[in-house]
């Protein structure tokens, strides 16, 4: 079946005719909708999809041939809304030499104008509510994408896939649109201040949940914030157990572990270390990236989009739109340059990462093979012992081909670079690494259709070297499991 993306709102009950330009076939039905390029009618024949340049729509139902403007309806977190997707939506009207009009009667209303016409071309309207919400408003047909801090559960997933016959996570109706930091919070009186990813893991998985012991005193973990951000949190930290212990009310908990998007009072600040001991770098050595960083999804309805929203979608993984995701505050898929010698503290976080088991001469050999390379900031992520990426890495991918086709690597040498968790034996893991180095340059060529542009690229399998986070948990291993690319 094919699915339609038309404008929200009841069928047309009067009956129409749609007639090939050569009379040769003709079919009666209800017009269900016409997006300015394809009719979809109820006919005896069934739900047919018809191309409005090779059919004569005859009836009082028809629509009108001239263009009407696109209405487009976002649901989704109002902070992000204001902060995120409207500036983008703007950003997207200067790209393609539209002017814009805020509307001074709907609050979140954007209308987008033809140049030349003057013609109202899209009318975006942006609706301020939480994940949960917004992606039941996709399933009630009430709303076209949804913007959410979270991914979708696995009940949410199933619901979409039953009711629009389709994937939330297939690339094209799902895209990660940038990334956020969270920040811990205690209160003042509880002594732990700086706690790792492992430990962090252990306080939300481990029953009953402790946090580490602190000169002789151990408390009890309550679990407070946004339900959204506590859901990312969990996703991200691959913690599923949403069992909610809350903290007795009128009663001094120094347990509580707050999550906020906000910057609190640094005397509450619990620091996380990326590692697997707590170590603090010297100040002349940048910090490795913060480690709870969130994705920001957009989430399309599965069915077919029009001409201005195809574009807008399109342009939300373009390098000019990650710009404006960079400069709203955001973190983007800008690139980044790390050059392996460097003073980022990169290679230093790799060393103390790596597990005592880990053959030396792997660690040699990724130095010396990525000597005078520069490591870019986008990378590719994978499932366990396997060759198939998550869903966070397959917007990457189209960011990256945009990247390709603009020239941007033009004249430099180019090297996909595997790596692995350290499950298994170390022979295997760097067999593992080469083959997802070779998966993704196969993946551009196909994008691509030219075979002999990614073909050109060089791939190197470095296993368990380098790793970017301790082994001990979920979320270490799938940040160790990667592609990045490296450039000279």
């Amino acid at each position: 079946m094919t699915c339609f993306f038309g404008s929200i709102g009841a069928a047309i009950a009067d009956p129409v005719e749609l007639v090939l330009r050569d009379d040769s076939f003709s079919v009666f039905g209800t017009l269900i909708s016409f997006d300015g390029e394809i009719y979809q009618i109820q006919s005896e024949f069934g739900q047919l999809t018809l191309a409005a340049d090779m059919m004569i729509c005859r009836g009082a139902a028809c629509p009108p041939l001239r263009v009407s403007p696109e209405n487009v309806i976002f649901s989704g977190d109002r902070s992000l809304n204001s902060t995120l997707l409207m500036p983008l939506i703007k950003s997207f009207a200067d790209h393609e030499g539209y002017s814009y009009q805020l509307s001074q009667d709907t609050a979140g209303q954007i209308t987008l104008f033809d140049p030349k016409s003057g013609g109202a071309r899209a009318v975006f309207t942006l609706s301020d509510r939480d994940s949960s919400h917004a992606i039941l408003d996709i399933l009630d047909d009430q709303a076209h994408f949804a913007l959410t801090r979270r991914a979708a559960t696995q009940e949410e997933q199933a619901a979409l896939q039953k009711d629009m016959f389709s994937t939330l996570d297939h690339p094209q109706n799902s895209m990660v649109l940038a990334w956020q930091n969270l920040y811990l919070y205690s209160q003042p009186s509880n002594p732990n201040r700086f706690i790792t990813m492992s430990q962090l893991v252990a306080m939300l998985d481990e029953k009953p949940r402790l946090w580490p012991l602190t000169s002789g005193t151990q408390y009890p973990v309550f679990l407070t914030g946004q339900d959204d951000q506590t859901l990312a949190l969990r996703q991200l930290l691959r913690v599923f157990d949403v069992a909610k212990q809350m903290p007795p009310k009128g009663v001094n908990t120094p347990g509580r572990l707050t999550i906020s998007a906000d910057q609190m009072p640094q005397n509450t600040l619990v620091r996380v270390s990326l590692g697997c001991v707590q170590q603090v770098l010297p100040t002349e050595i940048q910090a490795p990236a913060h480690p709870l960083q969130i994705p920001i999804y957009l989430i399309a309805a599965p069915k077919k989009m029009q001409n201005i929203t195809r574009a807008f979608w399109a342009f939300l993984l373009t390098p000019e739109a990650q710009d404006t995701v960079q400069t709203l505050g955001f973190i983007s898929r800008s690139l980044k340059k790390t050059e392996i010698h460097g003073q980022s503290g990169f290679l230093i976080n790799a060393i103390l990462n790596t597990d005592i088991n880990m053959r030396t001469k792997d660690l040699r050999q990724a130095v010396l093979k990525l000597n005078g390379y520069e490591r870019m900031s986008l990378a590719f992520h994978f499932l366990e012992g396997v060759q198939i990426m998550d869903t966070d890495s397959l917007s990457n991918l189209q960011f990256f081909k945009h990247l390709l086709v603009d020239g941007y690597f033009k004249g430099r040498n180019v090297m996909f670079v595997g790596f692995s968790d350290s499950q298994g034996s170390a022979d295997g893991n760097v067999q593992i690494s080469l083959g997802r180095a070779r998966a993704v340059r196969a993946t551009i060529a196909t994008m691509l259709e030219d075979t002999q542009l990614s073909n050109g690229f060089e791939v190197l399998g470095l296993g368990e070297g380098l790793p970017l986070a301790c082994n001990d948990t979920a979320w270490g291993q799938n940040k160790n499991r990667r592609v990045e690319i490296w450039v000279k």
